[in-house]
């Protein structure tokens, strides 16, 4: 009996050691320009990123997202109706933007990265943030 005990505790010290092991964050796989016109979440830029500006407009919360680990920029809508536009711009470049339109059956959604080196802004057809 004492053996088993043994080899029990032995065992749940092992399991316990892998149950506390935190997997490996989905790292950064691009930066600043390189990451234009990519999903956030998907390039592992999400993990670290806060939302630099936002402003409440009749069509939702519009939100300016940031990630310093790829050093980009995204917009966020959140209680928001399917079918509104919203987008992220290069207050620089006007040419560098990103829209969305939010999906049937969504009241939230998310734009594609532009480069975070410039300032930028996220708008919606009511009005967005400021340029920072």
């Amino acid at each position: 009996m004492k053996k088993a005990a043994t080899v029990f505790g032995s065992l749940a010290v092992a399991l316990g050691g892998t149950l506390l092991v935190a997997p490996a964050a989905h790292a950064a796989t691009c930066w600043g320009s390189g990451c234009y016109g990519l999903d956030p979440n998907a390039a592992g830029c999400g993990g670290d990123a806060y939302t630099a500006a936002s402003a409440q407009t009749s069509q939702g919360l519009v939100e300016l997202r940031y990630s310093p680990s790829c050093n980009a920029n995204w917009a966020r809508i959140s209680s928001s109706s399917p079918g509104t536009w919203f987008e992220v711009a290069d207050c620089q470049s006007p040419y560098q933007a990103q829209s969305y339109n939010v999906p049937s059956g969504y009241a939230s959604g998310w734009t594609n990265m532009v480069d975070g080196s410039p300032t930028a802004q996220a708008i919606d057809d009511a009005g967005g943030t400021a340029c920072v």
